[in-house]
């Protein structure tokens, strides 16, 4: 076969398989797999020889290993997903090591004591080509030392205080979509959140699965993110849904799709469902389920996008 044949199929077979199958039979073939680019690996324990031939070429890694993988060994990565990691990798995750870096995720790791020093990385534009972030707990004392992130385009968080959403809106002016779940210890209180208007964020996806926030908490996040188009809700409400859509919509002038998963834990047992999905078209494909103690569930087609 021709080289470039091999340069495509090889394209398509792990970079495991490569090296155990294919590395060292011959001249040519170790050619054709040195000039391999954009490679991604799935790391789950360290492999001296792998990493020494390919390391420079991976764009994609994963780490699922708890050994301490110096990340230093591949320059040139576009995307980290870290499902375990070392004080010393986490130290690692900056430019001058990482200068091509565009997606990163953490989400899946524990709280860790070093990770506020990431997040100030992050939206202190210590990273300036990451677009993409899917971090685990984000603490708040750090927050005032926070500059402004002007790259970053989508964000993912877990936290226990509101006043953080404010602050990553002011810290990353062009952010299009953001999603934060607040955990079992949430503390439902906004401590001198700054004031901020217009912007322009177009995609908020907010989970409050042990209901520690308020109609008011929400309505008073919604106050910050003026130009959303789509919002994605799960929380315990306890005014009337149907008083709570046409805050929404106060709130949100340019909404065009909803999704939900939301427990009603008002008393109104009277408003049907047909009369709130007229209320607006993005109501439209709104659902309402009651359980044993007669609670309604209001639901979207699009339940999955609330696992996190």
């Amino acid at each position: 076969l021709p080289n470039e044949i091999l340069f495509d199929l090889f394209e398509y077979i792990d970079i495991r398989d490569l090296y155990n199958g294919f590395w060292g039979l011959n001249e040519r073939i170790n050619y054709i797999i040195g000039y391999l680019r954009n490679l991604s690996l799935n790391l789950e324990r360290y492999e001296v020889g792998l990493i020494s031939l390919f390391g420079k070429k991976i764009s994609r890694l994963v780490v699922n290993t708890w050994q301490d993988i110096d990340l230093r060994q591949f320059p040139r990565l576009k995307s980290l997903i870290l499902h375990q990691i070392t004080g010393n990798q986490l130290r690692q995750i900056r430019s001058e090591y990482m200068p091509n870096l565009v997606y990163l995720s953490t989400s899946s790791i524990p709280e860790f004591s070093l990770m506020p020093q990431l997040a100030q990385r992050i939206f202190s534009n210590e990273m300036p080509t990451i677009r993409y972030v899917d971090l685990g707990h984000v603490h708040v004392p750090h927050l005032r030392m926070w500059s402004q992130s002007p790259a970053l385009r989508s964000l993912s968080v877990h936290t226990i205080n509101l006043t953080i959403i404010p602050f990553i809106l002011i810290s990353s002016p062009n952010l299009v979509r953001l999603r934060v779940e607040f955990l079992f210890n949430t503390i439902p209180v906004f401590d001198s959140a700054p004031s901020l208007r217009n912007h322009p964020l177009k995609h908020f996806i907010l989970s409050d699965p042990y209901h520690k926030l308020s109609f008011n908490h929400i309505y008073t996040l919604l106050a910050f993110i003026p130009n959303t188009d789509r919002i994605e809700l799960n929380f315990l409400c306890k005014i009337p849904f149907i008083r709570f859509l046409y805050s929404l919509l106060n709130r949100l002038p340019y909404l065009n799709r909803f999704d939900c998963n939301i427990d009603d834990a008002s008393n109104d047992k009277i408003t049907d469902i047909q009369t709130i999905q007229q209320i607006h078209s993005c109501f439209h494909r709104i659902q309402c389920s009651t359980n044993d103690f007669h609670f309604r569930t209001f639901t979207t087609e699009s339940k999955k996008c609330f696992f996190f």
